[in-house]
C-alpha cells in the first residue's frame, strides 16, 4: 500500500479531534461528580440506603460475586433500570477512553513503522498534531486517576449489565485493570506503552528547541530587539511581515511546555542526553505547575522526583533528580520577577500597537502577524500567572520544599493584569472589526505572491514525487494562482458575505497529506531537502488561515476562556481591579472574557455547553452589576456634592451676609479683596491652600440650613460658595477629584462594549447601569421625603418641598453631568423615576414613594394641626400661617403649606401625586359628611320645625336652643373647609406648574371648558331650573342628568389641571358611591328601598334630599354660634379668622352644590335662597344681643332693655362683626347667590360696618403693641416675602 493510501494524515487529524472531545467529556464528568447538586446519590457517600450494598460490591473488586450475601444488593435490584440508564453515560465515557487508547497505540505504531521523521520546521502540521496527540493522551489517562468514583461506576454498571443480560460487559475487564491504577502506576503503564516509540517522540521534541527557547527570553531581550515595535523602522512600516516559520511562532508556550514535560516524562531514559534534559530544565525553571487540562494541573517537580526516584535508580537518575530540585528553587524565586517584567513590556507594546492600528486600520493587512504574535505572548503570560496564582506552592517537609526557602504569594499578584487583558481585548475587537481589511489583503497576497512563488518552488520537487503527490502540488499552485484573476479579490471593499466564498481548508488538508507522505523514510523525496518550498508553503498556509480561519486563529492566540474554570480567582481579580484606581477603566474586560467562555466547549461534549454558558452568563451579569454598583457609589457622592453646593447658594444662607452689607458700603471696602486675598480667604474659609483640602476648622459652613458663625468672626473669614475651586497645585487630589476620576474611569469601561453576547444571552452593561441608577434614585428620593426614617428620639420633620426640589435639581444636574461620561438615556431615566414617584407605590419594588410620604405628612401632621386651629388658612397670603408657639408645634405651616412650597411639591410629585393627596383628603371629607348626616338625623324633628316656623322669631329662638351638637357641626364644617382650602391651594399650585410646563395643553382645556359652557348656556346656573324639569317631565329630567354628567366629566378634567369648579367631581363621586353602598346595605338588611322610588313605597333619594334640606337649616341656625367663640376674631392682615371659621364658607358652598346637584338637579338656587333667608334672620338676631356697628339696638327695643341685653351678652357675641364678614364671603363664593339677593335679606351696611369695626380694632391693637407682631405668631424670615401674594377671587 502506498503511503498516501495509508491515510496517516487523516487518521492523525480525526483521532486528535476525537481524543480532545473524549478528554473534555472526562473532565466534565469529573466536575459533575464533585458538585453535590449533580452527583448521583447512588454513588458512595450519597444515599445511606446503599452503603451496605457498596461494601459488598467493592470488597472483591474487580470481580463481582454477590452469591454469599444476595440480600445486601436488594437496594440495587429495586432501582435496577433507573440506575442502569443513569450510569450508562458515565460508563461509556470510559469505554470511549478505552477505544481512543486503542486507536492511539495503533496509530503511533503505524507512524513508527513508517519511520516518519517529525520535525516542526519541516512537517509542521504533522509534528504539531503528533505531539498534541501524545500530550492529550497522557492528560486523558492521568486525569482518570483523579476520579475517585471510577471503581464504583465500573463495578456497579457491570453488575447491573450482568443482571440484565446474563453476562458481563465486554470492556469491563480491561477497564478495571487500566483505569483503576494509581497515579504512579499509571505513569509506569504509560511509559511502557510509549517508550518503544521514544525515538520518534524524541525527534519531534528536539525540533522544538529554537522556538521553545525563544518563548522563554527575558523582557530586556525583547526591548533590545524592538519586539512588537512597528515604529522602530519607519521606512518599513508598510512592509508585510514575512518569515520562514511563522506558524511555529504562534504555538502557545503552555502547549509546548506540555509537549516537553509530558513527552520526557513518558520517555525519561532519553534524559540521559544533555540536550534533552536541558530542554526539560527550561520548562522546570519557568513553572512549578503544568497544565493537565483546563484548571487541572500537576505539580511537576514533585511528580518527576517521586516517579524518577522509584523508576530511575542509577547514578544518572540521581543526578537528574538533584538538578530537578534546583530548578524548583529557581522556578519559585526568579521566574515570577521575569514574568512580571514581560507583562509590563507587553502592556506598553500592545497599547502602542492598538493606538497605531486603530488610527491606521489599513496597516492590519501587512502587520496582522504582529498582532497575533503579540496576543500569543500576552496569552502565555496571562495563563502562566493564572495557573500559578491559583495553585500556590504546597509546602511540605520534604527536601524539595525545604530548599526553596520562603515564597511570597504577593509576587504572583499583579495589580496591572486587567490592563494587559484589556489591551488584548482591544486588539481582538480591532481584528474582528476590520477583518474584511485583513481578508482582502491576504487574498491579494495569495494570488499575487504566494501562488506564483509556490509555482516556482514546486518545480524542483515534481520530478522526484509520484503522480498522486504531483497532482496535489499542481492543484494547490493552480488554485492559488487563479485568485489573481478573481474579480472579487480585485474589489476595494470585501463584504462579509463575499469573504465566505473562499475556503482553503482543502489546501491545508492536502498539505497535511503531503507532509505525512514525504516525511517517511520510504518516500521518493524528503521534504527536508526542499527547505525553501516547505517554508513558502507553511507561510502560505498561515495566509490562508488569515482569510477563512481568522476566528479560530484568533481563538488560538488569545483565548481567555480558562478564567471560567477559575471562578474564585476570576472574581478575586475583578475585586482587586475595583480597588485599584488606575485599573478602574479596565474592569469591563472581565465581562468581556465571559463572552469567550463558550470557546472552551467541544462538539463531542454538548452537555457541557449549557453548564459553562449559564455559569459564564451569571458571572458576566455579576461583573456588570458590580461595575454599576461602583458607578452608583461614585455618582451618589457626586449627587451629595452637587446638593451641598446647591444648599450653599440657598437664599436663607445669605442672611448672615446682609448684616455686614451696610457697613461694607459705608467703608467702601470690597467684601472680598482682589486676587491678593485669595489665599487668605481660602485659609480662613477652611481650605488648605497648600493641599487643596477642606479643613475641619472652627468655621462650619452650613448645618441644618443655618449658618453657624461666631460673633467675633470677621466678614472676610466666612466661607464663600465656590471657594473650594481655588487651588495652588494639583499634586494631591481632593475627595471630589477622586470621585470624578473614579466615575469617569468606570464610565469609560461601560462605554467600551455596547453589548456582550454570552452563550444565548445578550447582556448590555449600559442597560444594567441605567436600571441600577434608576432603582437607586427611586430609593434615594423616597429617603429624602421619608420623615419617619430619621432619628426616632426626636420629632421627625419632613423635608421642605422647596429644599427637596433644590436637592432634586442638583441630582438632575449630576445625572446630566454623568451623561458626558457614559451613553445612557438620562431623559428616559428622569421620566421613569419621577413617574414612579407620582404614584404612592413604585411599580418595581413596591416601596413607598415621595407621594406616599408627603401625603402622610400633610394629612397626618399639617392638616391635623390646622383642624386644631394651630394653623390658619390665609386667602390673602395663600398660605397656612402658624398662630401658636414653637413649643406646641415643632414646625411652621409656612414651610409646607405655602403656595410656593406646594408649587415645589407639584414639581416633585406632579399633578398625579397632588391628585392622590387630594383624593385621600376628600375621603376624609366624605367621612365628615357622614358624621354631619348623623347629626342632622339626630336633630331631624327640631330642624323640620325650624324650617316651618322661619317667620316666627320666638318659636325659632326656642327651637334653636333645643338643637344638639351644634358645636360639633361647626367643627366638622370647619375641618371640611380647611381641607377644601388646602385643596384649593394645591389646585393653584398645579395650575401654576402646568401653565409653565404645558401652556398649550392648559389653553386647550380652557377652550374646551368655555365651549361647553357656552353650548349649555348656563353661565349663571350650574343646571337648568326645576321649572323646566316640571314642564318637560321624564325626558327633561334625562336631559338634566345628561348635562350633569357632562359637567362632572368636564370638571374632572379641569380639576386634573388645577382649574377649580363650583361642582366638585371628587365630592360628588364620593357622596354618590356612599349613597349607593348605603342603599345596598339597607336592602340586604330587608328594607325595601330604591334609588328613585319608582318600584317601592319609600324613595331613598327623596329621603336624602330631605336630609340635605334639613342640613342647610341646621347650618343656618348654628352659624351665629361662631360669634360666641373667643377665637373667631377676623384678622385683616390674614383675611382670615383665628379659628379657621372662615373656611366654613368653602364647606357650605361645596356641600350644597354637590348634594343638591346629585339629589335634585336644578334645585340648587332655591335651596341657596332658603339658606340665605334662614342664615340672615339668625344673624340679624345677634343685633338684639349686642351692638357694635352703626345700627343701634334701638330698632328692636327700648334703651333700657338694650343696655341690659348688651351687658348680659357682650362677652358671648363679641365677634359678631367677624362672623358678618364670614357670611359676606360665603355669599360672594356662592355660585347661586348675588349681592342683590344678599341686600334683600341682610343689609350691606352691616357688612361695611363690620369691616370698619375690625379695621379700627386692628389699628388700636397695633398702636398698643408699638408695631410688634402678636406674641403667638411664629416669626419667619420669609414673612415679608409672603405678603406679596394676592387673592385671585374677584370681589363683585
Amino acid at each position: 500500500m502506498s503511503l498516501i493510501h495509508q491515510k496517516l494524515a487523516e487518521r492523525l487529524f480525526i483521532l486528535n479531534d476525537r481524543q480532545l472531545g473524549v478528554l473534555t467529556r472526562i473532565h466534565h464528568m469529573k466536575q459533575m461528580l464533585t458538585i453535590p447538586e449533580y452527583r448521583p446519590t447512588v454513588l458512595p457517600g450519597g444515599d445511606k440506603a446503599f452503603d451496605g450494598a457498596w461494601k459488598v460490591l467493592l470488597k472483591k473488586f474487580p470481580s463481582v460475586d454477590v452469591r454469599s450475601n444476595p440480600s445486601s444488593m436488594q437496594p440495587f435490584f429495586n432501582h435496577q433500570k433507573e440506575l442502569f440508564a443513569m450510569l450508562s453515560t458515565y460508563y461509556f465515557n470510559f469505554v470511549d477512553v478505552l477505544d481512543v487508547r486503542d486507536h492511539f497505540i495503533d496509530l503511533i505504531g503505524c507512524l513508527a513503522s513508517s519511520k516518519i521523521t517529525p520535525d516542526i520546521t519541516v512537517n509542521f502540521d504533522v509534528t504539531r498534531i503528533y505531539l498534541e496527540l501524545v500530550s492529550n493522551y497522557f492528560a486523558m489517562m492521568f486525569l482518570i486517576t483523579r476520579i475517585s468514583d471510577t471503581k464504583a461506576i465500573l463495578i456497579l454498571f457491570n453488575f447491573l449489565y450482568d443482571q440484565l443480560h446474563g453476562k458481563q460487559e465486554p470492556n469491563y475487564p480491561r477497564m478495571a485493570e487500566i483505569f483503576t491504577e494509581t497515579s504512579e502506576g499509571m505513569l509506569n503503564r504509560l511509559h511502557k506503552e510509549i517508550n518503544p516509540y521514544s525515538r520518534t517522540l524524541s525527534r519531534a521534541l528536539r525540533s522544538l528547541n529554537d522556538f521553545y527557547n525563544r518563548r522563554t527570553v527575558r523582557a530586556q531581550n525583547w526591548s533590545d530587539g524592538h519586539f512588537l515595535d512597528i515604529l522602530h523602522e519607519p521606512s518599513k512600516v508598510t512592509h508585510t511581515v514575512l518569515g520562514e516559520q511563522l506558524g511555529c511562532e504562534l504555538i502557545p508556550y503552555e502547549v509546548m511546555e506540555r509537549w516537553v514535560v509530558f513527552g520526557y516524562l513518558l520517555i525519561y531514559p532519553e534524559l540521559t542526553d544533555e540536550d534533552s534534559f536541558n530542554r526539560l530544565k527550561v520548562a522546570l525553571r519557568h513553572s512549578y505547575v503544568v497544565v493537565l487540562f483546563r484548571e487541572e494541573v500537576i505539580y511537576i517537580h514533585s511528580l518527576l522526583q517521586s516517579f524518577l526516584e522509584s523508576s530511575w535508580v542509577n547514578k544518572v537518575g540521581a543526578k537528574r533528580i538533584n538538578e530537578i530540585k534546583e530548578t524548583f528553587s529557581i522556578a519559585c524565586s526568579q521566574t515570577p520577577k521575569m514574568h512580571a517584567d514581560r507583562r509590563a513590556y507587553l502592556r506598553l507594546s500592545l497599547r502602542q500597537l492598538h493606538l497605531i492600528l486603530s488610527d491606521e486600520p489599513g496597516l492590519l493587512g501587512p502587520k496582522a502577524f504582529l498582532v497575533f504574535w503579540g496576543l500569543s505572548y500576552a496569552s502565555d503570560e496571562v495563563h502562566w500567572l493564572l495557573r500559578h496564582s491559583a495553585n500556590p506552592i504546597v509546602k511540605k517537609s520534604s527536601t524539595v520544599a525545604s530548599r526553596t526557602g520562603p515564597f511570597s504569594s504577593d509576587e504572583l499578584n499583579d495589580p496591572f493584569l486587567p490592563e494587559l487583558l484589556f489591551r488584548m481585548d482591544e486588539l481582538r475587537s480591532l481584528v474582528m472589526r476590520y477583518s474584511p481589511v485583513i481578508q482582502r489583503f491576504y487574498l491579494q497576497l495569495l494570488g499575487c505572491y504566494d501562488g506564483p512563488g509556490l509555482n516556482e518552488y514546486v518545480q524542483d520537487i515534481l520530478p522526484h514525487v509520484n503522480n498522486e503527490e504531483s497532482v496535489i502540488f499542481n492543484s494547490i499552485a493552480k488554485q492559488l494562482c487563479e485568485l489573481a484573476d478573481n474579480p472579487v479579490v480585485r474589489e476595494t471593499n470585501l463584504s462579509p458575505i463575499q469573504s465566505t466564498l473562499f475556503d482553503f481548508s482543502g489546501i491545508r488538508l492536502d498539505w497535511l497529506r503531503l507532509q505525512a507522505c514525504l516525511s517517511c523514510e520510504a518516500s521518493a523525496a524528503s521534504l527536508g531537502d526542499y527547505r525553501r518550498l516547505v517554508e513558502h508553503i507553511n507561510s502560505t498556509i498561515l495566509h490562508t488561515k488569515l482569510v477563512d480561519y481568522l476566528d479560530e486563529l484568533l481563538r488560538l492566540v488569545s483565548d481567555m476562556s480558562i478564567f471560567i474554570f477559575y471562578p474564585s480567582k476570576f472574581t478575586e481579580l475583578f475585586s482587586n481591579c475595583r480597588i485599584c484606581p488606575a485599573q478602574l477603566r479596565f474592569t469591563i474586560v472581565f465581562p468581556s472574557i465571559c463572552s469567550q467562555a463558550i470557546q472552551a466547549c467541544h462538539d463531542l461534549c454538548p452537555e457541557e455547553r449549557s453548564h459553562i454558558g449559564r455559569n459564564a452568563a451569571n458571572l458576566c451579569r455579576h461583573f456588570c452589576q458590580e461595575i454599576a454598583d461602583n458607578i452608583c457609589l461614585y455618582l451618589f457622592n457626586r449627587i451629595d456634592e452637587f446638593g451641598n453646593m446647591a444648599d450653599q447658594l440657598a437664599p436663607q444662607n445669605s442672611v448672615p451676609w446682609l448684616t455686614d452689607e451696610k457697613p461694607a458700603k459705608k467703608s467702601k471696602k470690597p467684601i472680598i479683596n482682589t486676587r491678593q486675598n485669595v489665599n487668605g480667604i481660602i485659609n480662613a474659609g477652611g481650605i488648605d491652600s497648600r493641599k487643596g483640602k477642606r479643613l475641619n476648622g472652627p468655621i462650619n459652613m452650613i448645618t441644618n440650613n443655618k449658618f453657624t458663625s461666631s460673633n467675633n468672626m470677621s466678614f472676610d473669614s466666612r466661607f464663600v460658595p465656590g471657594m473650594e475651586s481655588f487651588r495652588t497645585n494639583r499634586e494631591e487630589q481632593t475627595i471630589n477629584d477622586k470621585t470624578l476620576f473614579g466615575l469617569s474611569q468606570l464610565c469609560y469601561s461601560v462605554n467600551h462594549h455596547r453589548e456582550l453576547l454570552v452563550f444565548d444571552q445578550v447582556i448590555n452593561p449600559r442597560e444594567i447601569l441605567q436600571n441600577e441608577i434608576q432603582f437607586r434614585i427611586i430609593d434615594l428620593l423616597a429617603s429624602y421625603s421619608n420623615f419617619a426614617s430619621h432619628d426616632n428620639t426626636t420629632e421627625s420633620l419632613a423635608s421642605k418641598p422647596s429644599e427637596l426640589l433644590r436637592r432634586v435639581r442638583a441630582l438632575m444636574n449630576a445625572l446630566i453631568d454623568l451623561e458626558n461620561h457614559v451613553c445612557i438615556d438620562v431623559i428616559g431615566l428622569f421620566s421613569t423615576v419621577f413617574t414612579q414617584h407620582t404614584q404612592p407605590v413604585d411599580a418595581f419594588r413596591g416601596q413607598l414613594t415621595m407621594t406616599a410620604h408627603y401625603a402622610e405628612w400633610y394629612l397626618e401632621n399639617v392638616i391635623k394641626h390646622a383642624y386644631l386651629d394651630h394653623f390658619v388658612y390665609s386667602p390673602l397670603l395663600k398660605s397656612f400661617v402658624t398662630l401658636v408657639s414653637p413649643d406646641i408645634v415643632k414646625f411652621r405651616a409656612e414651610d409646607y403649606a405655602d403656595l410656593n412650597e406646594l408649587i415645589a411639591l407639584t414639581e416633585l410629585i406632579g399633578p398625579l401625586g397632588i391628585k392622590f393627596i387630594c383624593d385621600r383628603l376628600m375621603h376624609s371629607v366624605g367621612d365628615r359628611v357622614d358624621e354631619i348626616n348623623k347629626l342632622v338625623r339626630q336633630n331631624r324633628g327640631t330642624l323640620e320645625c325650624l324650617r316651618e316656623c322661619i317667620n316666627d322669631p320666638v318659636r325659632t329662638r326656642q327651637l334653636n336652643g333645643n338643637l344638639q351638637n351644634c358645636d360639633q357641626l361647626l367643627i366638622l364644617l370647619k375641618e371640611i373647609g380647611v381641607a377644601l382650602a388646602f385643596r384649593k391651594l394645591c389646585f393653584e399650585a398645579v395650575h401654576s406648574v402646568l401653565q409653565k410646563r404645558t401652556p398649550f395643553l392648559l389653553d386647550t382645556v380652557h377652550n374646551l371648558r368655555d365651549y361647553i359652557i357656552q353650548k349649555s348656556s348656563s353661565d349663571t346656573q350650574l343646571l337648568t331650573g326645576s321649572s323646566s324639569t316640571e314642564n318637560n317631565g321624564k325626558y327633561g329630567m334625562e336631559r338634566i342628568y345628561a348635562h350633569f354628567n357632562e359637567q362632572l366629566i368636564l370638571n374632572n378634567l379641569c380639576a386634573s389641571v388645577g382649574i377649580s369648579s363650583d361642582l366638585d367631581y371628587n365630592l360628588c363621586s364620593i357622596l354618590n358611591n356612599r349613597r349607593i353602598a348605603t342603599l345596598a346595605t339597607a336592602n340586604q338588611a330587608g328594607l325595601n328601598l330604591s334609588l328613585n322610588g319608582t318600584n317601592s313605597n319609600i324613595s331613598y333619594q327623596e329621603l336624602e334630599y330631605h336630609i340635605a334640606c334639613l342640613f342647610i337649616v341646621f347650618i343656618a341656625n348654628a352659624f351665629p354660634r361662631l360669634a360666641r367663640q373667643d377665637s373667631s376674631l377676623y384678622r385683616i392682615d390674614l383675611e382670615a379668622n383665628e379659628n379657621n371659621c372662615h373656611c366654613i364658607a368653602y364647606a357650605i358652598n361645596t356641600l350644597m352644590v354637590s348634594m343638591f346637584s346629585l339629589l335634585r338637579p336644578g334645585d340648587l338656587e332655591a335651596r341657596s335662597k332658603e339658606f340665605l333667608a334662614l342664615a340672615s334672620s339668625n344673624l340679624l338676631r345677634l343685633g338684639l344681643e349686642t351692638s357694635s356697628s352703626l345700627i343701634s339696638s334701638e330698632i328692636y327695643s327700648n334703651n333700657n332693655n338694650a343696655q341690659t341685653s348688651s351687658s348680659s351678652h357682650s362677652l358671648s357675641v363679641k365677634h359678631r362683626d367677624s362672623i358678618y364678614i364670614v357670611f359676606d364671603n360665603l355669599i360672594k363664593q356662592s355660585p347661586c347667590l348675588s349681592a342683590s339677593l344678599q341686600e334683600s335679606c341682610f343689609p350691606y351696611s352691616l357688612i361695611r360696618s363690620a369691616y370698619h369695626s375690625i379695621a379700627k380694632l386692628t389699628t388700636t391693637n397695633n398702636n398698643e403693641t408699638s408695631g410688634t407682631t402678636r406674641s403667638n405668631i411664629m416669626s419667619s424670615s420669609s414673612s415679608t416675602t409672603t405678603t406679596t401674594h394676592v387673592d385671585g377671587k374677584c370681589r363683585d
